[in-house]
């Protein structure tokens, strides 16, 4: 390389002619009994590659190179003798470390650099390169030895290292930005489900709090009925999502997996849902071209127990969708939410403001072969404890033209007891019957359920029943379905109720009679005539009200059976009424 410093000095050298002085200073030791040749087999068999370049010839030419930088470089010695260094340089060649040789040479030092070099094969690589001048007796730079390493596997470590490092520090940093976020949520979620004291303004707080934080949320409740979440409250983006919207959950494999419904008609979001209420874990799918901008759905599912209320939805805009710690998170909101939501229906069913009506159809229930059997269809009117069996009322009204109560008598059999038929007309009567149906019994007073309403014909008996709590009502579907082989659950319905007072029981049921009825009642009542023996009889009270004694106990009656009524809960049909019955 010229001493001006214009020519490329990578992997210059020095030759060796006497006695050399690296720094300027004293020559290194030496005897006579270490000869040149010595010294030159030590450099010929040095493990590292040595060049010598003459400093004092145009363009400073190799004048030697060992074995090793032929190891190296892939160039033999009869190659690089005669040539300036810079043929190991090519494209991906930075220029700051040439540089730094370059000004070294100029100001007569040694340096060291890291460059990249290309083989003779033409892979790169990692060249370490040290440089020094050599001078003669005068002081006076004559060549420049090189010595090189090839350091790939340091910097490729290193390199790792550094991408690894960064990495872990662009996690920690979005980590931290993603727990801060996270933890403004669960803490406005928090304080929402606290606070609310309905269903109601707990969704709508809940999907407002996490609207703050996200694109948009929605929250929708489980129906058993039709498994389905349905959409009851939105907020924000939700692609598309509004109240009433409904999505499916996938149907059982058979093998406790559901059905990969991704390519359903109801997309990513239907996928998400489906899957997060069967793992009863958080589910995330992508979405692509959202008008909104949405780019994935997170769906929580909210389960308490074996309870299952229904699922929150969460959209985001980021561009990496949800991060999977986030994941984790979100799945504690949902069982924020639950406890929330379990608190509310809690204190609903201290006050009795809320129950969960179920109906389901039985196939293979003792009630429809009694039915086939009479011809008839059995409707439940009440229950009876004055047997050494329990035994209920049926309405049994004909399915042909006539009732034939000697048939209904005869449709008992070794399940089914019937004790009484009585009050007959031609289309119905009232029967008697003891089931032994010691399952559904069994688990309606394990649910603390109630029984209010049955029909029964040939094909099936169909039982609707009231449970106070929601974690118990899912709780005996699932119980039901278990035990029975035909059942099918053809309605789940929440109902909001509240006890009545006196007055007001009193009231409705003054609602429902008429001027006579009541006046019958009040009458009646107060001349004692509900005594015995009565202080007063009908022909007298009759008098009072300037009617008949017949049209008195017709309207008495009809009186009576509406308090009665109100008392029991149901009314007999039109078929039992009697005939002439002034309402």
């Amino acid at each position: 390389m010229a001493r001006d410093g214009s020519d490329d000095p990578t992997g210059t050298a020095a030759a060796a002619g006497g006695r050399f002085d690296v720094s300027g200073g004293p020559t290194a030791a030496s005897t006579d009994a270490v000869d040149e040749a010595l010294k030159t087999r030590t450099m010929d068999e040095a493990p590292v590659g040595i060049t010598i370049a003459d400093a004092t010839q145009p363009d400073m030419p190799l004048v030697y190179a060992n074995a090793a930088f032929e190891r190296i470089t892939g160039y033999p010695p009869s190659h690089a003798v005669g040539r300036n260094c810079r043929f190991l340089q090519g494209e991906a060649t930075s220029e700051e470390p040439v540089a730094r040789m370059r000004a070294a040479i100029e100001r007569d030092e040694a340096t060291t650099v890291e460059v990249r070099n290309y083989r003779r094969d033409g892979e790169l690589f990692w060249n370490e390169v040290t440089i020094a001048p050599l001078r003669d007796d005068t002081g006076r730079v004559t060549h420049y030895v090189g010595f090189q390493q090839d350091v790939t596997r340091r910097k490729r470590a290193e390199r790792a290292a550094e991408h690894r490092a960064a990495r872990i520090e662009r996690e920690r940093v979005a980590q931290r930005r993603l727990l801060r976020r996270l933890d403004g949520v669960i803490v406005d979620v928090t304080e929402a489900v606290t606070r609310s004291t309905s269903r109601t303004d707990l969704e709508r707080d809940v999907v407002d709090r996490i609207d703050r934080t996200y694109a948009g949320a929605w929250i929708g409740r489980y129906d058993p009925g039709s498994n389905e979440i349905e959409v009851r409250t939105t907020a924000g983006s939700t692609n598309g999502d509004v109240a009433g919207s409904r999505h499916p959950l996938g149907d059982a494999t058979g093998d406790g997996s559901t059905v990969d419904d991704t390519e359903s008609p109801g997309g990513p979001v239907a996928a998400a849902v489906s899957a997060a209420m069967s793992e009863r874990f958080v589910h995330t799918e992508p979405i692509d071209g959202a008008p909104d901008g949405v780019t994935a759905v997170a769906a929580i599912p909210i389960h308490y127990g074996d309870a299952t209320y229904g699922a929150v939805g969460v959209y985001t805009r980021t561009d990496g969708g949800f991060a999977n710690d986030e994941r984790a998170v979100l799945t504690a909101l949902g069982r924020v939410v639950a406890t929330g939501l379990n608190a509310i229906e809690s204190q609903r069913t201290l006050r009795e403001e809320e129950t969960v009506e179920i109906e389901f159809g039985i196939g293979d229930h003792p009630l429809s072969a009694v039915a086939e059997a009479a011809g008839c269809t059995l409707r439940h009117r009440g229950a009876l404890g004055d047997r050494d069996r329990p035994s209920m009322l049926f309405e049994a009204s004909a399915d042909s033209a006539v009732i034939d109560a000697d048939a209904i008598r005869a449709a008992g059999d070794e399940s089914v007891s019937v004790h009484s038929v009585l009050a007959e007309t031609a289309d119905a009567a009232v029967v008697e019957l003891s089931v032994p149906d010691s399952q559904l019994r069994t688990l309606m007073a394990e649910y603390g359920a109630d029984l209010t309403a049955v029909i029964a014909d040939a094909d099936s008996a169909r039982l609707s029943v009231s449970v106070a709590r929601e974690t118990l009502a899912q709780s005996l579907v699932e119980a039901v379905t278990d035990r029975y082989d035909r059942v099918e659950l053809l309605g789940y319905r929440r109902r909001t109720q509240r006890d009545r007072t006196p007055p007001e029981f009193v009231a409705a049921v003054e609602e429902e009679l008429t001027e006579r009825q009541h006046a019958a009642l009040v009458r009646a009542f107060a001349a004692g005539y509900f005594e015995w023996p009565r202080n007063a009889d009908g022909d007298e009270i009759a008098a009072t009200m300037g009617i008949g004694r017949s049209t008195f106990h017709q309207h008495l009656r009809a009186a009576e059976r509406k308090l009665v009524a109100a008392f029991v809960g149901s009314e007999p049909s039109e078929s039992m009424r009697a005939t002439g019955d002034p309402n």
